[in-house]
């Protein structure tokens, strides 16, 4: 993956979010007190789903009548620190982009190095690109949009030592 700028145009797509929940980052209380993105859970297991083959076992819902499974994911404070960072340049560039959008993108890239502790090929990025609707939760962001983020955050976590990303 090869991370590119595109525009990022307003989206008429309301969220659906209960009133008073907070998009992360947040800190959680949490007995390590570590950080946590409040994510949709469904979403993040449709992309495992995707990127191991098995999205045919997965209950497909139709889309827009999925409720968010929101739920915090413990994020290592050193891939926090990067997507902050990153972000921040992104948004330099679009003064529009909100966290809410780019962190579901930032989760994905997180939640599939996780689970296959191996850089994306062609072949999964044509995969969630396929999938994009069903993978970015509530995020509005189109797939060309949120490829860099995903890109970027993949190439981060290939690169940190995973003894790294735990301080």
């Amino acid at each position: 993956m090869s991370a590119s700028i595109h525009p990022f145009p307003q989206a008429a797509r309301a969220r659906h979010r209960e009133p008073g929940i907070v998009n992360p980052p947040t800190r959680l209380a949490t007995p390590s007190d570590r950080l946590t993105w409040l994510v949709d859970l469904g979403s993040l297991a449709h992309c495992r789903a995707v990127l191991f083959g098995r999205e045919n076992q997965l209950q497909l819902h139709v889309l827009g009548r999925r409720a968010p499974e929101l739920a915090p994911m413990d994020v290592p404070p050193a891939y926090e620190r990067f997507c902050r960072a990153h972000f921040a340049s992104v948004r330099r560039l679009h003064p529009s982009l909100e966290w809410d959008d780019a962190c579901p993108a930032y989760a994905v890239a997180l939640s599939a190095h996780a689970a296959m502790c191996v850089a994306f090929d062609q072949e999964q990025e044509l995969l969630l690109e396929r999938h994009w609707d069903r993978i970015r939760g509530e995020s509005r962001l189109s797939w060309l949009q949120a490829r860099p983020l995903i890109a970027a955050g993949c190439s981060t976590l290939d690169r940190l030592d995973p003894l790294a990303m735990n301080r």
